[in-house]
């Protein structure tokens, strides 16, 4: 099996003329298929794929990992492009969402609608539970919330039959690919929690090995004891390498590094990843 990651959106790069833009997005192969992962919250996506000679015309399946703006900025932009597209996202992944923090309120959801889909041609399948998309690569759907210390990673809310309530993010979801060399996972935000994301791929596929987790994992507001407790669940895992992107943050990045050493790799704009 020959995987390729290439990572579109960071919010950093270290190589231009590509552009750091807020948000997640990733063109993922497995064996020749294509798939899109996210697209940031602009047009970032579009501007550092023409830089690496892509055409994104020619992708067909597009994988949103949640509903939050910084990673659907490009979908409607991607819905117009050549193909008809195939759209996988969570039921829920319309859900208007917010950020508040006391008289602050921000709207942060989707920036695609039903209508969208309907409007451009595309098709979309809701993923809600662990489901095969193609021969041994998988979308994890609503993750089992299993352990005590990890948390949605900020005061979401999310409007919900016309109340507001605390948003616990249900439609987060990551990609698995079952690697003969272990599991690939790749995540928008793992508003879920890393560790839960990766004890759940593990439990699904009945494979302890880890090849690479690849993406946000939204430890920028984390506590002392959520940051400990994360890296001893790594320590115990048979993982090779972690790739923390976007809502990590710097501090909580330096401390994966810090406590463990080189299978950690700062994920920047157009890194690219073969496996």
């Amino acid at each position: 099996m020959n995987v390729n990651v290439k990572i579109l959106v960071e919010n950093t790069t270290p190589v231009p003329p590509f552009i750091g833009e807020y948000g997640f997005a990733a063109l993922v192969t497995v064996d020749g298929k294509q798939y899109l992962f996210d697209t940031g919250s602009a047009d970032a996506v579009f501007k550092n794929a023409q830089y690496l000679g892509l055409d994104l015309s020619k992708v067909d399946d597009l994988i949103i990992s949640h509903g939050h703006f910084d990673h659907t900025g490009g979908v409607v932009p991607f819905l117009q492009m050549g193909n008809p597209k195939h759209i996988f996202a969570h039921s829920g992944v319309f859900t208007p969402r917010y950020v508040v923090a006391g008289e602050f309120k921000r709207e942060i959801g989707s920036l695609f609608t039903a209508e969208d889909v309907k409007k451009f041609g595309a098709a979309l399948t809701t993923v809600d539970s662990f489901s095969e998309i193609h021969p041994n690569v998988y979308l994890t759907g609503a993750v089992p919330r299993m352990n005590d210390y990890e948390d949605v990673g900020g005061s979401f809310k999310a409007e919900i039959n016309g109340e507001m309530v605390d948003d616990e993010l249900p439609d987060d979801m990551s990609m698995v690919i079952d690697h003969p060399d272990g599991l690939i996972i790749i995540s928008g935000c793992a508003h879920s929690g890393i560790i839960n994301i990766i004890e759940h791929a593990k439990k699904q596929t009945q494979k302890e090995k880890i090849r690479a987790f690849i993406g946000g994992t939204h430890l920028i507001m984390a506590s002392e004891r959520r940051l400990v407790k994360t890296v001893e669940a790594l320590r115990s895992f048979e993982i090779e390498t972690i790739i923390p992107c976007h809502c990590t943050g710097f501090y909580s990045a330096a401390r994966l590094y810090s406590e463990l050493g080189s299978k950690v790799v700062k994920g920047e704009t157009a890194m690219n990843f073969d496996f």
